[in-house]
């Protein structure tokens, strides 16, 4: 096959806290697997690629996210389609906020997204700031760092998964992010690809079967940053009274 494109929207304006390093992780495990890969960085008023099979949009002030909308609201159309056509797609912060179907602000205005996340975001004044910790799904944790100021009407969809533990300001709810089969939204950092590895995988995984292909098994060199994920998360764990949960 052609080299697998993955396509980072907005990386100068939506990349405060460490977002190229999950498009990082996701060219490397590409990369590392013989799989080769090409990434595409594209920036408002910029033109789209004709086709990707991954798309990522990363974190930013909200200032930041209302300036992009705009340009969200003209690309609405091709990433539904991508979407539609089994894409898979990954939003962080403001780039899960861009990813929805709108945004309401604090003075009531509602700001349209992407309309690919079945979600609408409600900017709040109350900020949830510290790392966070998911509750197991199928073995699996989710560990980060949480830093948003918004509430989330998932619409009846799936949470990304329910946290076990959380700042105390996040006391609305357990639920963090959306899932929508092959899109996510969150508000985890870490940056969260290479915090939790098997998330990465779960997206190249999509990409590929668009293909007709399967991921292939992890190498030494994967098993050994995968190990090294698995020590941050427990020192999360830890740090949040979980120490000893399988992480």
């Amino acid at each position: 096959m052609s080299a697998l494109r993955v396509l980072h929207l907005y990386p100068r304006a939506l990349g405060i806290n460490g977002d190229a390093g999950n498009v990082l992780a996701l060219r490397q495990r590409l990369q590392w697997r013989g799989i080769p890969v090409e990434v595409v960085a594209v920036e408002a008023g910029e033109r789209l690629p004709h086709d990707v099979d991954l798309v990522h949009i990363g974190s930013g002030p909200r200032s930041a996210r209302d300036a992009l909308l705009v340009d969200v609201g003209e690309r609405a159309d091709q990433l539904q389609a991508w979407a539609s056509s089994g894409v898979p797609m990954i939003g962080i912060g403001a780039g899960f906020h861009a990813l929805s179907r709108s945004i309401v602000g604090l003075d009531g205005a509602e700001l349209a997204g992407a309309g690919v996340l079945p979600a609408t975001i409600r900017d709040i004044t109350t900020r949830t700031v510290g790392e966070a910790l998911g509750m197991p799904a199928d073995g699996r944790r989710l560990a980060g760092y949480l830093n948003y100021a918004v509430d989330v009407d998932r619409h009846e969809a799936e949470p990304l998964v329910e946290l076990d533990r959380a700042p105390s300001a996040a006391s609305r709810s357990t639920a963090e992010g959306v899932r929508a089969a092959h899109l996510i939204g969150t508000h985890l950092h870490g940056p969260v690809l290479p915090m939790n590895p098997w998330l990465a995988d779960e997206l190249l995984a999509a990409a590929l079967a668009r293909h007709g292909q399967q991921l292939p098994p992890a190498d030494e060199r994967v098993r050994e940053v995968d190990e090294h994920a698995r020590r941050a998360r427990a020192a999360i764990a830890a740090r949040l009274g979980r120490g000893g949960v399988a992480v």
